[in-house]
Formats: structure tokens, C-alpha cells, sequence
């Protein structure tokens, strides 16, 4: 089967709902990409985890088939990738600062160190920072590194979060409405 047909790409209206490879966050400028009209099939091939995958646009609900390349266990390969500990600003408030009035932990715009990251059943990933002799538990998304390497990761992770990431926790919740 050939992906040689000519499409045009729809611009998303906003970061959000911006494509990119399902299994590494990779932005969707940065993916080769074929189509095959008669079959209204789009070929997806990732540059950077070499991944490759098919997306069936024939149905109401987006089909993707992986023929190259596995999902990502998030928090085993950040933990592998990034270089401990690194600076990291707080980019988005979380409930704790705006509900508590004692809390004294990581605010907007603040800098902390993140010391590692783990895997969080609400959240996705989540880090361990310190914010001066202090530690705390932030919501890994939330972070904006300030180091080149570490930054490309955690923004890969976080578009992938954005696009393809759904809670345990609301999947959970889900599956036992639907069995009674």
C-alpha cells in the first residue's frame, strides 16, 4: 500500500489540540507523513523514536494502528533521560495555593529544583522538587525546565499529555459506571 497522495493538514486553532507522534510527543512538523486516498489512511513516521503508525480518518472516532515502535512507560524513561537535579520554573498553579493560605510550597513563576519524577495515578508524572530545604510533590506538566536538553523532553512529554494521556483514575471511574 503507498501513502503518496497529496492532503493538506488542518492548522489546529490552538497548542492544545496540536498533533504529534503518539508515542513520543514529537511536534507534528517534525513527523514525515503520507496519505493513501482510497483508503483515507494517514502513515505518521517519527524522526525522533523512530515510531510509525497508521491513523484510519474513515470512521467517527480516529483509529491508530502502531506498526513500528512501542508505548512509552513515561516516568521509567524521563527518569533515564533527564539530568538530575535541574532548575525548573512553576508555569501553572495547582488547588494547594489558592485553597490553602499557609501553604508554603512551590508558587507561579517560582524556581525549584526537580529531584526526580514518578508516576501518579491522577496525574501522570509527577516530580519531586525542592523549593529551598523543602521538598514538595508538583505536577510535572506544570514545570517549564531551564536547561535545552531537559526542556525539548519535558515539552515532548507534555504535548503528548495534552493529545493522548487520560487518567487512570477517570478511566477507572468510567469502567464502573459502564458495568452497571
Amino acid at each position: 500500500m503507498s501513502f503518496n497522495d497529496t492532503f493538506q493538514l488542518k492548522e489546529p486553532k490552538d497548542s492544545e489540540n496540536e498533533d504529534c507522534c503518539v508515542i513520543c510527543g514529537n511536534k507534528l512538523v517534525n513527523l514525515k507523513i503520507g496519505y493513501n486516498k482510497k483508503e483515507q489512511l494517514y502513515r505518521y513516521e517519527c524522526t525522533n523514536c523512530d515510531a510509525i503508525y497508521v491513523i484510519s480518518e474513515n470512521t467517527k472516532r480516529r483509529e491508530r494502528v502502531l506498526l513500528q515502535g512501542k508505548a512509552r512507560n513515561w516516568p521509567e524513561y524521563l527518569m533515564k533521560t533527564f539530568k538530575f537535579p535541574f532548575a525548573a520554573i512553576v508555569i501553572e498553579t495547582n488547588d494547594r495555593e489558592f485553597f490553602d493560605p499557609e501553604y508554603d510550597g512551590p508558587r507561579l513563576h517560582e524556581t525549584v529544583k526537580v529531584l526526580e519524577v514518578f508516576y501518579s495515578m491522577n496525574y501522570g508524572v509527577e516530580a519531586l522538587v525542592r523549593k529551598g530545604r523543602r521538598t514538595y510533590v508538583q505536577i510535572l506538566s506544570f514545570l517549564e525546565a531551564l536547561d535545552a536538553n531537559n526542556s525539548k523532553e519535558l515539552e515532548n512529554y507534555k504535548r503528548w499529555r495534552d493529545k493522548y494521556w487520560a487518567s487512570d483514575f477517570i478511566i477507572a471511574l468510567t469502567q464502573t459506571k459502564e458495568k452497571r
